[in-house]
């Protein structure tokens, strides 16, 4: 039928064939992630154009979803490997199936711990891990034979603050420890999130405080909570740190009225000094005007890395929502259901074949 044939009927190249790699390249870099895979099973030639890590920058580096928990219905993914018992964790990069084992460290007495991961894919391939060790009392059938940092069997119970961290280095393949040198004792929460940027990993403490530590354990910080009229901070409240557009933003809720989201934003890391950035009712964002801040009921879980924008989970049925900040408008994205748990991860596809000794 005559206009119906895609077929190149002149035997001469195709117009796909004429198109060169950079108009290619061009046109990815406008698609959807999800689009991207797909366009990545059309032909050779597009594959290992998508999976060339010279041309990752060029590529969707921006939010792509969120990874997220819920009841287990597949085999835990250490089932897929022959002895789970050589690592700690696996590093993974969802977008290219690539992963990396970390190495088992030597463990501090079965003290209550919390990882984190530090990886910045623009200033380098490697990553690190960290473990933070918490002043918890061991168990008493705990074997400590072989710890240097065990305490004596006749340790008090202790508060739950940070005694120290081990850091693993994918560029040496060594974890380190080194004992907390933050000015005060601080607690971590473990249900909040964290941020790395330039080499510091940022964590949320329970007493208004942002500690942070650099990736050799030598330079630690304090950073307290912002305070102004629009900020009443109470020492339990929560606070989500979140890293977009190059910059460290808290968002909280007004402690003394709890009517309103409030956002600031640390412009300048070295002065340690917040800028208050946006304001917005709940009344406005959920059309109601108190909400529990932190809680089941309210939480956020990510800002845009690039733009205005803040996601949040509202309600029992966790509607997973997001708020424009330029244009006020509050749009829903899905209803994730109570079976929902957990953090929720935001999800940057990373087309590069970075991770050192990555495996498949």
């Amino acid at each position: 039928m005559a206009g119906c044939s895609s077929g190149n009927t002149s035997g001469g190249p195709s117009l796909m064939d004429r198109l060169t790699d950079d108009l290619l390249l061009e046109f990815f870099a406008r698609v959807p992630y999800r689009s991207l895979r797909r366009f990545a099973c059309v032909s050779r030639r597009w594959r290992d154009l998508i999976a060339d890590p010279g041309n990752y920058r060029k590529l969707p580096q921006t939010l792509a979803g969120f990874s997220l928990q819920r009841p287990r219905t597949h085999p835990p993914l250490r089932a897929k490997f022959a002895d789970s018992k050589e690592f700690d964790y696996l590093v993974i990069n969802l977008a290219t199936e690539k992963w990396v084992a970390v190495p088992i460290s030597r463990r501090w007495s079965n003290k209550v711990q919390m990882a984190r991961l530090g990886f910045e894919p623009a200033v380098s391939s490697h990553f690190h891990v960290f473990e933070f060790q918490f002043d918890w009392a061991e168990p008493e059938n705990s074997d400590t034979e072989g710890d240097e940092n065990s305490n004596s069997e006749d340790e008090e119970d202790g508060d739950g603050h940070v005694l120290g961290v081990k850091i693993y280095s994918s560029e040496t393949g060594l974890w380190s420890y080194e004992q907390s040198n933050w000015s005060v004792d601080i607690k971590l929460n473990s249900d909040l999130n964290s941020v790395f940027v330039c080499g510091m990993l940022y964590v949320v403490a329970t007493s208004s405080v942002i500690g942070a530590v650099d990736v050799d354990g030598r330079t630690w910080k304090i950073i307290g909570f912002p305070h102004g009229e629009d900020s009443h901070f109470m020492g339990t409240d929560p606070g989500f740190i979140h890293l977009s557009q190059g910059k460290l933003h808290l968002t909280n809720s007004d402690n003394t009225t709890h009517d309103k989201l409030v956002m600031w934003v640390l412009k300048d890391r070295n002065r340690e000094k917040w800028t208050l950035k946006h304001t917005v009712s709940f009344k406005h964002l959920v059309r109601k005007s108190h909400v529990l801040f932190g809680a089941d009921e309210f939480t956020v879980v990510a800002i845009h890395p690039d733009r205005n924008m803040v996601f949040f989970v509202f309600g029992r049925g966790k509607r997973l929502m997001s708020y424009d900040m330029n244009s006020w408008e509050v749009h829903m994205i899905s209803h994730l259901g109570q079976n929902c748990f957990g953090q929720f991860v935001p999800y940057v596809p990373l087309f590069s074949e970075s991770l050192a000794d990555g495996q498949q």
